[in-house]
């Protein structure tokens, strides 16, 4: 409307004296889109078809007392009445895009009543020609908004099958990722198991010579320590978002700044960190985000030399916060990246793979990512776990 006023003037549709309101109008117009659209942000989903009818409502009375005041159903920008017939057919759903139809036909109904009564008075008016374009304009906003609703029906119909499917394959993950946990898991506690009935046989046979028995009873409790810690790590693996709760929108620098602050002091170990502490809100399960990060450090510290330098790198990507964690051991062999994800897939003489397992179940279930990789250089590996932001304040 503010792009058709130069014309609207010179084709008489807009006297000048009007020309103040007209413009006062559609800056009104635009300072309540641009409020409307900072409480987008803060709206629960629920309330978000309300706030949208609300908006498009408002939208349509202003344009329509714009055209009321410059020639009405004779305004050649009649037809903006078609892009919110559109609009409200698109994005509106059930009764409200009905109502919002039924809305603009009444405007548009009366727009065309005014031009009639305007054109009642002029000479040589074909009364023919007229009506024609008012029923041309009804066809128009008619068909764009029955297209548009009928197209948003059938998008909704299509992401309601994409979300089937992909609950369909999240539960077919789910299968094979627990079948490989208990095919790895009974691997994983043959070993303990038959070294822990292997030293408690050998301890009865020696109970005659205690110093012998001892040794035989303390390799016996270490193996039954080692069964303890698959069975507890296990537990957290599967309980860590249970425990957890909700997703929580956190300042994700300044909770990783606490879990790193923690785990430098207590493995005594200052890491090279590159970071600029921003205010940037994600989406976290507290308790389990800590636990993968631990987990990640830990895996970083056992793969280097002693002495040597790990990097932490936090950075804003595409929308993402992304946490590297750079280590520099010898690298990660092709066999596990191959099948990274997988419990117990590890190249550690005393790990379980369980470590990065949770890593991975955590950053999924934050609609983020996570992936292990060689460092191009050729020395150690970079761990990377990626999660979605939603506002920088």
């Amino acid at each position: 409307m503010m792009v058709g006023t130069v014309p609207l003037l010179q084709a008489g549709y807009l006297l000048r004296e009007q020309l103040f309101y007209f413009m006062a109008v559609i800056a009104l117009l635009a300072v309540f889109n641009g409020m409307t659209q900072g409480i987008w942000s803060k709206t629960s989903s629920a309330k978000e078809q309300s706030l949208l009818f609300v908006q498009l409502l408002v939208d349509l009375l202003a344009v329509t007392g714009l055209l009321f005041v410059s020639g009405s159903a004779a305004n050649p920008f009649i037809f903006i009445l078609t892009l919110h017939a559109f609009l409200g057919g698109m994005l509106l759903r059930t009764k409200r895009s009905y109502v919002f139809a039924a809305v603009i036909l009444g405007l548009l109904a009366i727009l065309q009543t005014e031009t009639n009564k305007d054109l009642a008075v002029t000479i040589n008016v074909n009364r023919s020609e007229m009506y024609f374009q008012f029923l041309f304009q009804w066809v128009v906003v008619i068909g764009a908004w029955f297209v548009a609703h009928l197209f948003s029906g059938l998008l909704e119909k299509q992401e309601e099958r994409i979300r089937s499917l992909q609950n369909r394959q999240h539960r077919a993950d789910r299968l094979k990722s627990l079948g490989a946990l208990a095919a790895g898991f009974s691997h994983e506690m043959a070993t303990p198991l038959n070294s822990l009935k292997l030293r408690l046989d050998r301890g009865v046979r020696k109970l005659g010579d205690p110093v012998a028995a001892h040794s035989e009873i303390q390799q016996a409790q270490m193996s039954l320590d080692e069964c303890i810690s698959i069975f507890q790590k296990m537990a957290g693996v599967f309980t860590s978002s249970a425990t957890d709760g909700e997703l929580q929108k956190l300042n994700i620098h300044s909770v990783l700044k606490d879990i790193v602050h923690s785990w430098e002091i207590d493995n005594k170990v200052t890491l090279h960190k590159e970071w600029t502490a921003s205010q940037v809100y994600c989406r976290l399960q507290p308790l389990s985000f800590a636990q993968a990060v631990l987990d990640l450090l830990d895996n970083a510290k056992e793969a280097s030399p002693t002495a040597s330098e790990i990097s932490l790198r936090v950075f804003e990507n595409d929308q993402e916060v992304v946490i590297e964690i750079v280590d520099a051991g010898s690298g990660v062999s092709p066999e596990i990246i191959e099948r990274l994800g997988e419990p117990f897939n590890t190249n550690k003489q005393n790990g379980n793979g369980l470590g990065v397992y949770s890593a991975m179940m955590t950053a999924q279930s934050m609609g983020g990512e996570f992936s292990l990789s060689n460092n191009t250089s050729g020395k150690g590996a970079t761990a990377r776990l990626s999660i979605p932001y939603e506002e920088s304040v």
